[in-house]
């Protein structure tokens, strides 16, 4: 039961955050600058291309992250904060405060990523594990049981990694610039567009893309709408997620982020709080 648990929300987890790196939302004003339709889509294409560069200098960062997501008749909204550690080799935490499920409150959760064990501490998995607040598990069993391949997934840091993110959107063929707004004190460009799923995961590398096209296939999508917030920089400040009406998997996301390129401390939790679930 621990481990069926736990699978559910780890594979939960990577749905969510993977959708995040599928695209975005619906933008709420009309386009502005450029003399011509053609002339803004390239040059906001011009600007998501060179956002897309600046995003690979990116070692490490921090988001805050909001998902409402309902897949399979069940809806799940949270929202978390996210370290993670793009090099020198991967690491993320992840903290829920709390979530909302079919719109009954129920208790967050916190989960740490480091090499092919994930962490998770959650009062309910806590429980069923003899008291123990962390429950440790290899991404590999439980790709194995999910029938996901979740530790190529999170290896590749597909879910929130702004370069891959940045990438995909660089197959947009309609991006437009929306205007100027205020993201977390910091001024930014708005811009938002389509694109093709398949087109967006043909950016990625080889291994990226095998991973990522796994959950693709389970959620149906073949479309996505996104939103882009950049900074003076052309880094992203916000990018928000909208799956498309019809689609299996109906899903909000936004991810904000902060703290580009500072130290990020992640490590396990001491092995005395720690069940091992295989």
């Amino acid at each position: 039961m621990i481990r069926r648990n736990a699978v559910c929300i780890t594979a939960g987890a990577a749905l969510a955050l993977s959708l995040a790196a599928c695209g975005g939302g619906d933008g709420g004003k009309k386009a502005q600058g450029g003399s011509s339709t053609s002339g803004r889509t390239q040059l906001a294409a011009e600007q998501i291309s060179t956002a897309s560069q600046k995003a690979g200098t990116i070692k490490s960062f921090k988001a805050t992250v909001s998902t409402d997501t309902t897949t399979s008749g069940q809806n799940v909204k949270m929202t978390g904060r996210i370290s993670y550690r793009l090099s020198p080799k991967l690491a993320m935490r992840m903290t829920v405060p709390g979530m909302s499920v079919n719109g009954k409150e129920t208790g967050g959760f916190e989960e740490i990523l480091l090499g092919d064990y994930v962490y998770m501490k959650m009062p309910a998995l806590s429980q069923q594990a003899g008291g123990k607040p962390w429950i440790k598990m290899s991404l590999s069993k439980i790709g194995a049981k999910s029938g996901i391949d979740i530790k190529s997934l999170m290896n590749q840091s597909k879910q929130a990694d702004p370069s891959a993110n940045t990438r995909m959107l660089t197959a947009s063929k309609d991006v437009t610039k929306v205007g100027t707004e205020t993201v977390g004190g910091t001024q930014t460009t708005h811009y938002k567009g389509t694109y093709s799923v398949q087109a967006a995961l043909a950016k990625l590398s080889g291994d990226q893309r095998a991973a990522m096209q796994q959950m693709v296939a389970k959620s149906g999508l073949d479309k996505m709408n996104f939103d882009l917030w950049l900074d003076d920089q052309q880094l992203p400040r916000k990018m928000t997620v909208r799956t498309p009406a019809g689609s299996q998997v109906q899903s909000t996301i936004t991810t904000t982020y902060t703290g580009f390129n500072q130290p990020v401390s992640i490590s396990a939790p001491p092995a005395g709080q720690v069940t091992s679930a295989g």
